[in-house]
């Protein structure tokens, strides 16, 4: 059983069904997340009722039903593109893993939106690859970009990685960069109109204006608990991209270019994250989905005698960081 644990949860068609089961009962088990003063003053987040946008039942029940989505999103995501070599849940069960030691994120907030916004814009990216007509695809990638940004203006910044990851995926011309540009802008041309005929365009240049707003530090204001699912999620990241750059010739040409941009779509985020510290509660769920992916693609794909043991101590520190987060919180 330890020596072939790792092949045993790679291959099992039961272990996505089990650690959701887990997850959920972990989640109900938890201590509540709560919505911080930092992410409230987010895009038009404030302007929510207060019963869904406030720690309370409706916000939790939200909460549990986007990190259910986010699983099976990433599922459909693998299957679509073929992301594994294997047939495997892997990319699946990792990220609710992780989403259910993040103890500090059991709770409905903008980065929950931002972080199904980015899951559903990879479907499109993705699947752009070497499609001539790629505007449609374009376009529908940048507008979920878009949406995210009303939440979370900061996150426009990702703008130039999605373009880069177009041009590596070969989808990438005139027309879709002014479909880019349109998709991106849709969101906030409808938000700015409602808002100017409501006489409220003030909202919308406040939240406009957050997008040039950086607050730089803040680290120490965050708990130990948080620290430690960020470290946690940062060295799943490392592992598993590592590994895929080592084993990077095993995969098919198309699957090596979507996992690559996959990992340097984790880097700007770890990055932004790093530069904005403050928004934790928001980029380390937009985080865990590309997190999950190189993860996953780690424990599905390799299978040697040390990559069991680095799973194992994996899947300890991931008890051991709920446990720590119940205590702590």
């Amino acid at each position: 059983m330890f020596k072939n644990f790792q092949y045993r949860l790679a291959i099992s068609p039961t272990s996505l069904h089990t650690i959701v089961i887990i997850m959920v009962v972990a989640w109900i088990a938890a201590p509540r997340g709560t919505l911080t003063p930092a992410d409230a003053a987010n895009g038009l987040w404030h302007l929510l009722p207060p019963f869904i946008s406030h720690t309370g039942t409706i916000n939790t029940i939200c909460a549990v039903i986007c990190a259910m989505m986010g699983t099976y999103i990433l599922g459909e995501l693998n299957i679509s593109q073929v992301m594994l070599r294997v047939n495997s849940r892997a990319i699946s069960f990792t990220f609710a893993a992780l989403f259910t030691a993040a103890i500090s994120l059991h709770a409905f907030t903008p980065g929950t939106v931002v972080m199904i916004c980015l899951l559903m814009s990879y479907f499109t990216l993705f699947s752009s690859y070497q499609i001539d007509d790629s505007a449609t695809l374009t376009y529908i990638t940048f507008l979920y970009l878009g949406i995210s940004m009303l939440v979370y203006p900061k996150i426009g910044w990702m703008a130039p990685v999605y373009w880069l990851s177009a041009y590596m995926l070969r989808a990438i011309n005139l027309r879709s960069v002014f479909a880019s540009i349109l998709g991106l802008i849709t969101p906030l041309w409808i938000v700015g109109s409602i808002a100017y005929c409501m006489g409220r365009f003030d909202v919308f240049t406040t939240m406009l204006a957050q997008l040039i707003h950086f607050e730089w530090g803040g680290y120490a204001t965050h708990t130990a608990a948080e620290t430690m699912v960020v470290w946690l999620c940062f060295m799943v990241f490392l592992i598993g991209f590592g590994d895929l750059r080592l084993r990077l010739h095993l995969d098919k040409t198309r699957t090596r270019i979507i996992l690559t941009q996959a990992g340097i779509h984790g880097f700007a985020l770890y990055l932004l994250l790093l530069l904005q510290p403050t928004s934790l509660h928001i980029l380390l769920p937009a985080v865990m989905p590309v997190t999950a992916i190189m993860g996953g693609h780690y424990v599905a794909n390799d299978s040697t005698s040390l990559s069991n043991i680095i799973v194992w101590t994996l899947s300890l520190t991931i008890i051991i960081t709920y446990i720590l987060s119940s205590w702590i919180l």
